[in-house]
């Protein structure tokens, strides 16, 4: 039972638990509810109502999607060679296998290029191909492909280059490999340039199954999940040197950048992430097992929230503050006391960064109190932000004014930077329309990186905040949290939670489930939390009572001597040797 329930005698600033708002201006957040299920909805099943709700949720169709759904099936993956270009891919492969010809896989600095690389390597190297890689360094290269590295390349004897998570961009930098005598594969996932209409992709080999020609049944594969569907297409072609369903060892990479790459964990995004959980918990490289241990985590009680929170950070941290150079080696390294080294550096560059990301977010705060209130996007430029972090910064600012927002490092005569946006506004679309302004771009709806010259910078400003002003509505910049159903107190138990698990792992295209309890009465409450800003709770409503936590409580006004509205997630609690469901506390309103 919690210490501290009311008596009457509190004194009144702990039952009004207030604090100014940080929130720009005035923003009621919504709760957004989706439609109920048919009464006709898999009214043949075993399912209850409220998992037939979840399932509604999730766009699953009939019993045998929500099977294939809560059961997924390694032989569900589709055939690697229904993407085009996939049997060219193969084919040149197997040329340089058969001419023993120099192969660099070209990468990114990210979660999804570190571990689309090390996919790469892995299975190159147990095809006895020559192969090493080359990750661009964040700082003075940015992401893709560029023709000093190419030049390189070229002059240390390389014959084919096989890029991963990136490319599709690199028209220019294609005809420059080809005159230097370089053959260029590109596998990549981004979205596809277009012009007047018409998709420009670069005149080479291309695996992308958001190619308009390419007909591969599912286009949101991550670039480690393209890496991987690559390494399935060889572990088939070469039996004699691979032994096919051996490919399995490489869904913990592939599963750790298709989580960390926040893609859809939808179709063979669940497949791959589902089983990459299984692998990683037996996981045989070393490096991940001693990341894990650095981490505080257990890879036998890995879940996806672990690997895009705690394992996914601190690989991203290297190329953020340094090279990915230390990430990549831990992937591939099979010695301990390396990979120990290694995981510990990992794990302190992300300390630093996580107190870089603090120092800078406050700062680009000071700097957007300053502009129009009214500006439906931010622009923010400063010399003493990184470039390694700025994409942090922008995140957490869009979940902060509920609006899309671009953070540059100011280098001087450029600005390097990283766009995130509410799903209310096409980031990339938009900074497209402006291309023949920007160096480069390019990235998804909702996340994308951009370089524009410094004295473009203004320029470009203006021209967002007019077509952002002109797309996002006051309505649009109201937090929005969705939630999954209704539920009573009786709902939070044993079985739910069991249910709950089933739909693991959450991410994008899934997420976790938030549920709704109205009009519950507080009977006890305590403050925890080094300086009190979490709230323990004992909540009701009539016969049944559960247990909540609700972090950071202190940016709401509630009056716990009233009856609240819940939203929450389901938790299971083990104390003393006690199983126990209780309530997260997502959100909470006086009725």
């Amino acid at each position: 039972m919690f210490q501290m329930a009311y008596n009457g005698n509190m004194p009144k600033q702990d039952l009004n638990l207030t604090r100014r708002s940080e929130v720009r201006g005035k923003q009621t957040e919504k709760w957004i509810f989706g439609k109920k299920f048919p009464n006709d909805y898999l009214k043949d099943s075993d399912f209850s109502d409220l998992e037939r709700q979840l399932l509604f949720n999730r766009g699953i169709k009939d019993a045998k999607e929500a099977e294939d759904f809560l059961d997924p099936k390694y032989d569900r993956l589709h055939d690697p060679f229904l993407m085009k270009g996939m049997e060219e891919t193969v084919k040149r492969i197997q040329t340089a296998l058969e001419n023993k010809e120099k192969v660099v896989i070209y990468g990114d600095y990210d979660v999804d290029g570190i571990t689309a690389t090390a996919i790469l390597h892995d299975t190159f190297s147990a095809l006895d191909i020559s192969a090493s890689y080359y990750i661009p360094k964040r700082d003075t290269e940015g992401y893709g492909l560029n023709k000093d590295a190419l030049k390189e390349i070229a002059e240390n004897g390389a014959n084919l280059v096989v890029t991963v998570d990136c490319g599709i961009t690199g028209v220019e930098e294609v005809k420059y490999a080809k005159e230097l005598g370089l053959d260029i594969i590109i596998t990549d996932h981004h979205n596809v340039p277009v012009k007047s209409g018409k998709q420009i992709i670069p005149e080479t080999i291309v695996i992308n199954p958001k190619q308009n020609s390419c007909k591969y049944p599912y286009g949101e594969l991550s670039g480690s999940g393209i890496a991987f569907k690559l390494a399935q297409a060889l572990y088939a072609t070469f039996p004699e040197k691979l032994i096919f369903g051996q490919e399995k060892w490489l869904l913990d990479l592939a599963a750790l950048g298709t989580v960390c790459d926040m893609v859809p964990l939808t179709g063979e995004n669940r497949i791959i992430s589902h089983f990459g959980l299984k692998v990683l918990a037996k996981t045989k490289r070393v490096g991940l097992k001693l990341l894990a241990e650095a981490s505080g985590v257990s890879l036998r009680e890995m879940k996806s929230y672990n690997l895009g929170f705690q394992l996914g950070p601190r690989l991203n941290a290297a190329g953020r503050l340094e090279t990915a150079e230390k990430s990549i080696q831990l992937l591939l390294s099979s010695d301990e006391n390396e990979a120990r080294m290694l995981a510990l550096d990992l794990d302190n560059l992300n300390k630093e960064r996580q107190d870089l990301t603090q120092r800078i977010l406050s700062e680009a705060i000071e700097e957007i109190e300053k502009k129009d209130k009214d500006s439906k996007i931010f622009l923010l430029a400063n010399e003493n932000w990184p470039a390694g972090v700025v994409g942090i910064i922008a995140s957490k600012l869009v979940d902060k004014y509920a609006r899309p927002v671009i953070v540059f490092e100011d280098k001087g005569d450029r600005c390097q930077g990283s766009a995130r946006s509410p799903k209310c506004f096409n980031i990339i679309e938009a900074l497209e329309k402006n291309s023949e302004i920007l160096v480069r771009c390019g990235g998804h709806a909702r996340a994308a990186g951009a370089t524009v010259k410094k004295e473009h910078f203004v320029l470009l400003e203006e021209k967002l905040i007019e077509i952002a002003g002109n797309k996002i509505t006051e309505e649009d910049l109201q937090p929005e949290l969705e939630v999954e159903a209704e539920v009573n107190l009786s709902d939070v138990d044993e079985e739910n939670y069991n249910f709950l698990q089933r739909l693991e792992p959450y991410g994008m295209g899934n997420p976790s489930p938030r549920f709704v309890a109205w009009g519950l009465k507080v009977e006890s409450f305590r403050k925890v939390g080094k300086e009190g800003e979490h709230l323990k709770l004992a909540l009701a409503d009539g016969s049944e009572k559960r247990n909540a936590i609700f972090f950071s409580y202190f940016d709401r006004e509630i009056d716990l001597q009233k009856p609240v509205d819940a939203l929450f997630s389901i938790n299971q609690n083990e104390w003393g040797g006690k199983v126990s469901y209780e309530m997260r506390c997502l959100s909470m309103k006086n009725t």
